[in-house]
């Protein structure tokens, strides 16, 4: 059952590619990606919203990486790294789409 929607927008080619990490790490099937728009309105290049499904809470930013990692168990090393403030501040920078240039590719 899923337990997270990961929204994001659809021509960001940075977002389709984390989309699929996420589905591909997600082995108790418990993400759900959307390219739809969620209820907090239009999603920006590299923005990435999540959804707990459970309460139907909305999470942005490092919050909303938080609300994603606790359903993956891949990303569950990656959790107390949001406790130091500098990693806390890009991966919110991040989420927020805030790291994205005028193309949010990804640089090789």
């Amino acid at each position: 059952m899923k337990s997270v929607r990961v929204y994001r927008n659809s021509n960001c080619p940075k977002c389709a590619r984390y989309a699929a990490w996420h589905r591909r790490l997600d082995w108790l099937d418990r993400v759900d990606t959307s390219t739809a728009t969620p209820r907090t309105g239009d999603i920006a290049m590299g923005e990435v919203i999540v959804e707990d499904l459970r309460d139907n809470t909305i999470h942005e930013g490092a919050d909303g990486f938080a609300t994603l990692a606790r359903q993956v168990p891949a990303y569950w090393l990656l959790l107390p790294l949001l406790r130091v403030p500098a990693v806390r501040r890009r991966v919110d920078r991040e989420m927020r789409g805030n790291a994205c240039d005028s193309t949010c590719e990804i640089r090789s």
